[in-house]
């Protein structure tokens, strides 16, 4: 899963000393050339393709609900400064989600009321980026990933300090994605918004059965809201860090 990928980078480098490689859509941590002190997280968030339909198809009766899970989760290995700015690309969201600001605030909210404010996230200017790229922004965008990749969440951190300099999520724009309901053909907006943002807080990824209430568990389902609102386990995980 470690991997250095200098050799693969440095001729990018060379010829553009300030650009920010592309990596592999691959889960794994990697070398950042030119950058001694950093390392370069990615959580690949994976789930079948939804099939492609006219609107979202509501279920009826009540949409999966959080158990009561203390399965405890760990730290991937950093966490966020004290005052943090993210930058949204409103323009690149699918038309069945709306709000995305509400979205994100909201997903947002659910961590940092589990640690009383410790950390504070403030909305910062509009972007137009869809890949994830070292530029300074933190995004939050729909774009293009490989293969069955749901979201793709890149954190570049200090490897000494283990603080975030820098955090993108990019949502893979070919899936049915809706917002404000249970629809059994679409994936939730701020469900898998809300998990990916865990991993901005520091938090991993669980695949074992007995995690799958659990916002951190590493698989996204259609019709799936409860990632929403955090487990007795996600939130002694984001509290062992903060």
């Amino acid at each position: 899963m470690f991997a250095s990928l200098f050799a693969w980078f440095s001729p990018v480098l060379a010829a553009k000393p300030n650009y920010a490689p592309e990596f592999p859509e691959n889960s794994g941590i990697y070398d950042m050339p030119g950058y001694p002190n950093l390392k370069v997280r990615i959580f690949v968030h994976k789930a079948k393709p939804a099939k492609p339909g006219s609107g979202p198809t509501p279920i009826s009766g009540t949409c999966s609900l959080d158990g009561n899970i203390n399965d405890y989760i760990g730290s991937a290995g950093w966490h966020l400064p004290s005052k943090f700015t993210y930058n949204l690309n409103p323009t690149s969201v699918p038309g069945y989600v709306s709000g995305l600001s509400t979205i994100a605030q909201n997903a947002f909210g659910v961590w940092t009321s589990a640690i009383s404010g410790k950390v504070s996230l403030t909305a910062g200017p509009i972007t137009d980026v869809t890949r994830a790229s070292y530029d300074g922004q933190n995004i939050i965008a729909w774009g293009r990933t490989s293969g069955s990749a749901l979201a793709v969440t890149y954190t570049w951190y200090d490897r000494y300090t283990k603080e975030a300099l820098q955090v993108d999520t990019i949502m893979n724009k070919k899936f049915f994605w809706t917002s404000g309901g249970c629809f059994a053909n679409s994936y939730d907006a701020q469900d898998i918004l809300t998990h990916e943002l865990g991993h901005w807080f520091g938090l991993n990824d669980y695949y074992e059965s007995n995690y799958i209430d659990n916002t951190m568990y590493g698989y996204g389902s259609k019709s799936e809201t409860k990632k929403s609102t955090l487990t007795d386990g996600d939130i002694a995980g984001i509290n062992a860090i903060y």
